[in-house]
């Protein structure tokens, strides 16, 4: 009986630790959320995590991507402030939670769209995969694409087109031809250097995540088919708004880096050179980072190995 009951406290233990421990990692406060107008009834909100498009017509909204699930209210705020109609869609452009964290709460009042590799690595997830709030439900997309789709609402179209592989394998550019804006998700970024930061060879701080489905090699080819859009505002998955000439460059400096690295690999540099030149000359982190597990800043380094191996083969890994 004594024996019992000491079993009984310790699985109470563990459980409450347990839920401690849940409610300690998924207990980050929100950042505040703002909008700004970019377009006739379009306003770009940012806060925390990626960029989102709110679009406004006469019968709902449509959103793309939502932060984090701690941003759910914030957003939801941010909209009554501009409108009284109720959200009606939200598109997603990939499945990382700091820009679809808000899934599982969107699910419960819209229609949460995306690519069908999105629901794919959703249903599935392979490691490694960072969340930045482990515990948080995750949302599966109930409708999702393979090429293209449109979403007509008020009188107003949203298209959300997929033209390959780039940071995941569902990575979609959501294009408003009306506005003549897109909505790249992290097929582009837009940070800017910090004052005073040496001048670097050209390159793009972007993360292949491989284990979702990701290509450095195919990355170049996905721009080039969105560049053939007919669009001059970008809303970048981080970064503030750009234009045009603001992906070409990005891709630009992409396909440079990309065969600068390519070369070192055919030509026998070892890892720890790759990664040298990866830190010192294009700012992405290794210093400090452990092999696992999956770690916040440190995912391209955790990658690192499947990049290699898609350089060094010259053709994008298959699909899982």
């Amino acid at each position: 009986m004594k024996r019992f009951l000491v079993l009984a406290l310790l699985a109470g233990i563990f459980v409450l630790h347990s839920t401690w421990t849940l409610l300690s990692q998924t207990a980050k406060p929100a950042r505040p959320v703002n909008s700004q107008k970019i377009a006739d009834n379009l306003y770009l909100v940012t806060g925390e995590g990626g960029n989102v498009l709110l679009y406004v017509t006469d019968e709902g909204v449509i959103l793309v991507d939502n932060m984090f699930d701690r941003n759910h209210d914030g957003i939801m705020a941010e909209m009554r402030k501009l409108t009284d109609k109720p959200l009606r869609y939200v598109l997603n452009t990939h499945q990382h939670d700091d820009h679809a964290g808000g899934d599982a709460k969107m699910l419960k009042i819209a229609e949460v769209i995306a690519h069908k590799n999105v629901r794919a690595n959703l249903s599935n997830i392979k490691q490694p995969y960072y969340e930045d709030t482990p515990g948080t439900p995750i949302g599966i997309p109930r409708v999702t694409f393979t090429d293209e789709m449109a979403v007509a609402l008020g009188g107003r179209e949203v298209r959300a087109l997929y033209f390959g592989r780039g940071h995941t394998s569902g990575d979609a550019i959501i294009y408003f031809p009306r506005e003549r804006v897109i909505h790249t998700g992290d097929l582009f970024l837009n940070f800017q250097p910090k004052p005073g930061t040496p001048p670097r060879p050209p390159g793009v701080p972007i993360y292949v995540d491989s284990a979702q489905g990701g290509s450095f090699m195919e990355w170049s080819q996905t721009l080039d088919r969105t560049l053939k859009l007919d669009f001059d505002q970008v809303v970048p998955g981080h970064g503030p708004l750009a234009k045009r000439p603001d992906v070409q460059k990005f891709n630009a400096d992409l396909v440079t880096m990309r065969n600068r690295l390519q070369g070192m690999v055919k030509g026998g540099s070892t890892k720890a050179q790759i990664v040298k030149i990866l830190e010192d000359d294009y700012g992405w982190r290794s210093t400090g980072c452990p092999q696992s597990p999956p770690t916040g800043g440190c995912l391209q380094y955790q990658q690192v190995d499947a990049l290699i191996a898609e350089l060094r083969a010259g053709v994008p890994p298959p699909l899982r």
